[in-house]
């Protein structure tokens, strides 16, 4: 809400909610008089645009209720509950001429778009390994108890947290060539997980790690071991840096940022990575160029999360890890 209030491109026309008790507190605690139902077929015709951030298994319908209606949706993440259903959304998009963007909003800090920029550029060298880790103690705090449905949900931290690294990885690296994967789920939305990640790639093989965890505070972030040096990021942060400490120079930092030039020429830009992504969307409606993350892109994600639940195996005791001094050694 204040991203969609925030943004003078915007102009909230209704919310739409199964409880319209749920959307009268909304409108009533942002001061909007937007109009109020409770399915979204009672504004196809009146609106342009759809967020759609609604428990994951619902993504599939509603999405293709707009994008048959020619509104285009940006799509919370994950892009639906399956693989096939993301499939259906992206080519019904396609066929309708619509926009269909996946909410990873965490492409858009500003950390992580200049990681991916300085990786694109080859500026650190080759990458020979890379982890990734964040955790928390509970965060399970949505409106509904559709997260203890895994039917509902489609999985557990690794769908809820680690889908926006899966996202990270998938458009700086490409889909890996092997995959290994273990968690603490009973049949349930699993709380604790682990993945491996190979790439082959000639001389220049890639291996990453990946650990998640809903029930142990772990120091978010990510590391690179490259040829250049061991690069980091936290996660999380708008205000992270990407910091380079040099093989030559291991107690030493450099943090990488953006020059004052680069950022004069790239004008005023939203404040927020949420702004940032509906600013994004906005300008993919009105242009017809490409979202920064298409929906496409998350059936890509779809899918390795699907191959990753694919190929499970129990996960040991969890151990806490300390990112920076030990993730990679």
């Amino acid at each position: 809400m204040p991203a969609v209030l925030g943004c003078p491109d915007v102009r909230l026309a209704a919310l739409v909610d199964r409880e319209p008790q749920r959307c009268r507190q909304i409108a009533e605690r942002f001061r909007v008089e937007p109009k109020i139902c409770t399915d979204v077929r009672e504004v196809l015709g009146e609106i342009d645009a759809a967020i759609i951030a609604t428990p994951n298994h619902t993504h599939h319908p509603i999405a293709l209720e707009c994008i048959r209606a020619g509104v285009h949706c940006l799509v919370e993440k994950p892009l639906a509950a399956t693989v096939a259903e993301g499939e259906e959304i992206a080519a019904a998009a396609e066929q309708h001429r619509v926009v269909a963007a996946v909410g990873y909003s965490s492409r858009f800090i500003d950390a992580v778009e200049l990681l991916g920029e300085l990786i694109a550029a080859g500026s650190f060298g080759k990458i020979h390994r890379f982890a990734y880790q964040f955790g928390t103690r509970g965060g399970w705090n949505p409106a509904s108890s559709y997260i203890l449905d895994r039917n509902a949900i489609g999985g557990g931290v690794t769908v809820v947290v680690g889908t926006h690294f899966i996202d990270w990885m998938l458009a700086w690296f490409g889909y890996p060539n092997e995959i290994a994967f273990a968690d603490d789920s009973l049949g349930g939305p699993e709380a604790n997980a682990a993945a491996t990640f190979r790439y082959t790639r000639g001389d220049a093989p890639l291996v990453g790690t990946m650990r998640l965890s809903k029930t142990v505070p772990l120091p978010p972030g990510l590391a690179l071991e490259t040829e250049r040096g061991m690069v980091s990021l936290e996660d999380k942060s708008i205000a992270a840096d990407v910091v380079l400490r040099p093989h030559e120079t291991p107690r030493h930092e450099m943090i990488v940022r953006r020059s004052p030039t680069e950022k004069r020429a790239g004008g005023v830009r939203p404040t927020g990575n949420f702004a940032r992504q509906l600013v994004d969307f906005v300008t993919a409606c009105r242009t017809g160029t490409p979202p920064r993350v298409s929906a496409r892109q998350g059936v890509e994600s779809l899918r390795l999360i699907r191959q990753l639940y694919a190929v499970r195996t129990p996960l040991p005791e969890f151990v806490p890890l300390n990112l920076v001094s030990g993730a990679l050694a």
